[in-house]
Order: structure tokens, then sequence, then C-alpha cells
């Protein structure tokens, strides 16, 4: 009887290849007892015993996971409930407790994750409470930073032109082999991290840097990203007003600085449904480029459509505005993207991204004596396999593809590149 209760605790039947494989069901009963009288020595020896075989049953994998909790062994409890997911993506409460593990480990942005899945399983109201407040302990008032490591083989880094000919004042001109792309290897890295007061969560400061190192050197970048602000909250919903600045160098010279003032909002719809906006306005002021210096002004929304706790829909839509000093640089921009991720059994997950965007300039060019037009199409697919593991990091692996479309042939080009990396996404 009590295996049958861990199993429903489990969130899923046996399925009947398990049944047929398992181990006497004497022993899972008793490792339910020793776990719920409390007796840890002797519960032990026996965990050790099941989870030795080549496929343990889950609900051992369950008991290990529930016992490292207990004993405040966080990460592995995370990677008991982790190999349960591997198993079948579908268990919910495994999924629920290895939010729970990962958020007192401290990896707030996968517990984030898991919660926002786990959300689409209709849960009793009791449990979705208790999930949205650990939201909240998540998206406000806990500290947290992100970091991700990536190799990068990118043919076409600097978006040469794919044309041979372009056009400047009716003449046809022939590009040369320095002008065509040429595909380089880096390394990029980037943090972001969120710091709340601790006398006063609502009050907190956010940092985001991006660096990306090529052997060329004329193709590092570095970008760094500060605002301080202030956190209204409405139940399940909030809104932030925030301000600071950026800067941007590229090569060994500074490309951009300027301040940045912005709001974000969210709102919980449904438990499997929530809307984030964003609005800012940023100055880009080009030292040694002043008819470049800008006032880009953005409003961009995305909805977030989690149908199944494998399955994950990001649909998003931006407005963004560059007004330069030079007509000829001021443009606005549309875009549409939709991503969809989907978790299968053996731990594997994948992911895929479309990406359109268009531009329009408000003058001609003044090299080329017309009116510029861009259109950007980018896809993008990921893929990693939560079996493969190394300090609760998993490899990444994304392959991904540009092109842009442009009434003015010099700014034609395509790219493809590959980006490899360690995430703790999921």
């Amino acid at each position: 009887m009590r295996t049958v209760l861990i199993a429903i605790a489990i969130g899923i039947a046996m399925p009947a290849s398990a049944t047929q494989n398992a181990l006497p069901e004497s022993r899972i009963a008793e490792a339910t007892r020793l776990f719920e009288a409390g007796r840890h020595n002797e519960l032990q020896p026996l965990l050790e015993q099941l989870l030795a075989e080549p496929e343990p049953h889950l609900e051992a994998l369950f008991l290990s996971g529930m016992q490292h909790a207990r004993a405040g062994r966080h990460r592995d409890a995370a990677e008991a409930f982790r190999r349960m997911l591997v198993r079948d993506p579908r268990l919910i409460r495994p999924r629920l407790e290895l939010a729970l593990a990962l958020q007192k480990a401290g990896d707030l942005e996968t517990a984030r994750y898991h919660y926002e899945q786990v959300l689409a399983a209709g849960l009793p109201p009791p449990v979705q409470r208790n999930i949205y407040r650990q939201l909240t302990q998540i998206r406000e008032r806990l500290p947290s930073v992100r970091l991700t490591l990536e190799l990068t083989s990118d043919s076409n880094p600097r978006q040469s032109t794919h044309n041979r000919v372009v056009y400047i004042g009716g003449l046809p001109y022939t590009l040369n082999d320095s002008n065509q792309a040429r595909k380089e290897w880096g390394l990029s890295v980037s943090v972001d991290a969120h710091i709340p007061l601790p006398s006063d969560p609502r009050w907190f400061a956010r940092i985001y840097g991006e660096a990306q190192e090529y052997p060329d050197r004329k193709l590092d970048a570095q970008y760094l990203h500060t605002t301080a602000g202030r956190r209204f909250e409405f139940g399940q919903h909030h809104l932030s007003l925030e301000a600071g600045g950026h800067a941007s160098i590229r090569g060994s010279e500074r490309q951009y600085h300027g301040t940045v003032i912005q709001g974000t909002g969210f709102l919980r719809a449904t438990p499997n449904f929530a809307l984030s906006s964003t609005v800012s306005s940023k100055a880009l002021n080009y030292a040694d480029l002043p008819y470049l210096s800008s006032e880009l002004r953005q409003v961009a929304a995305t909805a977030v459509f989690v149908p199944a706790p494998t399955q994950r829909w990001d649909i998003g839509m931006s407005l963004a505005h560059n007004d330069a000093r030079e007509d000829a640089y001021t443009y606005t921009q549309t875009g549409a993207s939709v991503r969809y991720l989907h978790e299968w059994r053996g731990g594997w997950i994948t992911g895929a991204r479309v990406q359109l965007l268009r531009a329009r300039y408000d003058a001609p060019d003044p090299f080329f004596g017309e009116v510029r037009r861009d259109r950007d199409l980018r896809t993008e697919f990921d893929v990693l396999n939560r079996r493969i593991s190394w300090w609760s990091f998993s490899p990444r692996l994304v392959i991904g593809y540009t092109k842009r479309d442009s009434s003015i042939a010099l700014y034609d080009y395509k790219r493809s590149y590959i980006r490899a990396g360690l995430s703790r996404d999921f």
C-alpha cells in the first residue's frame, strides 16, 4: 500500500516495464516506512541497495531525493529528482521537489523554470498559492546571479555582405576579399545579477555584462548595463521602475555610453499563462561618431504559455525607434519572435526559435542616395541532455542562421553560427 501511495505522490502510475523489473515490493515498502518514521540511519543502507540497480525504482529515487533534502544536501536531492525526470519528464511531484531543492541550493533561475512548468499540471489551489509565494521570493526578494559561458563558431561575425558588387551613385563597385565573410572562433561570457536591498527587497540593483573574445581583436566586444530601482507588488503581478547607465566597447575603443531609464511589468493571467513587458529609453552617445548619437526607445512584450509541464511557448513582439542626430541613421524597427521548448524521455530537451525584424530608415543613405529598409530573419535550434552534467551544469548546443535582406546591397548578409556552452536552466 505504501508503494502505491508513493507512486501516487510522484504523480504518475508506474509503467508495466518498471513493475516487471521491480525489486520485491516489501523492500520498497520497508524503505518508505523507515523514511516516514525518521529512522534515517536504518534507511540509508537499504536505499543504497535499491539505488545500486542498473535502473533504480522511481520510488527509490524519490525517497533518496527526499532523504537528501531533509539532511540539507539540496544539490544531491536535485540530482535524484532530475534522474526521475530523465525517465519521465511528465512526473509532477519530483519536478516540484526539484524546484524547491534548487531554490534552497541558490540556483534560482532554474528553480523558477520548474515552478512555472509545474503550474501547468492543474494543481490544487493551496499548492498553487505556495508556488506563487516561492516565485515571488525568487523573482523579487532573493539575490541571484546567472552566468553563461560559450564557445562560438561564427561564419560571419563582421556581418559582411555576401554580394560581390554594390552600386554607389548608380555605378558598380566590386568588393575585394577583405570585405567578404570569414569564419571565426570565439568565446562569449555573460553575467546577469539581481541584488535586492536586504532591509527592503523592493529596492534593488541590476547588473548585466557580456563580453566576446576573438583572435581578431577588432571583433572583441564588451557591454555593461547597470540600473537601480524599485518594485511595486500587486499580488502575483508587479511593476518595476529603474534607472542607470550602459556602455559598449568594440575592439579596444569605446563605442557608446549613456543613461538608461526603463520600466518592466509582469502579469500572471492564469497559472500557466503570463505576460511580461518592458518600456525603455537609452541614450547612445558616440564620442567619435557624433552623427550616430541617438535616443533608442523600445517597447517589448512577451507572452509565456505552458500547456504542459514538458512544453513551453514564448511569443514576443517589439517596437523600437532610434532617433539619431542625422535622419539618415534614424530608424523604426518592428519585431516578432516565437520559441518552443519540449522535454522528452531520456533527458533530452530541445528548443526552436524564429525571429523576424523589419527596419525602415527616415532619410536616404548619404552614400547610396536611397532609403534603407532591412528585413532580418533568424532561426535557432538548441539541444541538451540532463543525463550529462558536471556540478549541475549540462552541455548545450545551439545552432543558428541569420539572413538580412536590405534595400541597399552592402547591408545584405548571411551568417550561421554554433554555440557550445554549459547550462543550468533545466
